[in-house]
């Protein structure tokens, strides 16, 4: 299984680790699956995520695949819960796919995720706790 999740309650936080390929059949059944068998459940839909690429080895995403994945992840929103998403990559294809997923996540009406890309988990985990400025810790 390419998607290993990590669930903190103390911390309220759910860490989505990816290895191998990331693939858009791969990504939309991962999703799908994350959706229904954690985010549905009440206690978690108020939880921050990190979803870790940063050891996935090869990208083969599509456009129609990330407009489907940003569909699925919308759907799981929860209204008036805003929550963060902090993508973590570290390949430069990688980066360029997360930023437009960043983007048409911002397209999607009464969004209520905030996400950002950034290159490691230090920085991730900081604005996702609100420790450190999120303009500073974004990569280039």
């Amino acid at each position: 299984m390419p998607a290993l999740h990590k669930i903190d309650d103390d911390m309220k936080l759910i860490t989505t680790t990816w290895s191998g390929e990331a693939a858009d059949s791969e990504l939309i059944d991962a999703l799908t699956k994350y959706q229904q068998d954690i985010r549905s459940q009440p206690g978690y839909c108020s939880y921050n995520e990190i979803v870790d690429f940063s050891q996935a080895i090869d990208f083969k995403l599509s456009t129609d695949g990330l407009r489907r994945l940003v569909q699925i992840a919308a759907h799981g929103d929860v209204a008036g819960v805003k929550t963060k998403l902090a993508i973590i990559v570290s390949k430069p294809v990688a980066y360029g796919l997360a930023r437009i997923y960043e983007a048409y996540r911002t397209l999607v009406p009464d969004v209520s995720k905030e996400v950002r890309v950034f290159r490691d988990y230090k920085n991730a985990l900081g604005w996702i706790s609100g420790e450190s400025d999120p303009d500073s810790l974004i990569a280039p």
